[in-house]
């Protein structure tokens, strides 16, 4: 039996699309807010560059990117993307003492 050429190339595309540069990866960083570029949008958690979007979603006492400050603790749902970091959700964590992983 053999595989359809159809087939082959069905999969191959998923590939492909699957672990092309553009693709997204979910995951999180908590840590300091270091440094703050309002513009171009970006902050500075544990020495890596987030970007900011329309589409971010700011929770507790943040309610937009000018809130943000250096020194807040913070977690952080990022995606990463063309190799930069960007931020889908940025939540203010006001009882954490120390910068704690």
């Amino acid at each position: 039996m053999s595989i359809k050429p159809s087939i082959t190339r069905a999969f191959l595309l998923t590939a492909a699309l699957a672990l092309g540069t553009g693709a997204a990866f979910a995951e999180d960083i908590k840590g300091r807010i270091t440094a703050i570029d309002t513009t171009a949008k970006t902050f500075t958690v544990n020495s890596e560059t987030i970007y900011v979007t329309d589409k971010t979603d700011y929770e507790n006492d943040y309610k937009r990117f000018e809130d943000l400050r250096q020194g807040h603790y913070v977690e952080v749902d990022i995606n990463r993307k063309d190799g930069r970091l960007y931020a889908d959700d940025v939540e203010y964590k006001s009882n954490i003492k120390e910068n704690k992983q």
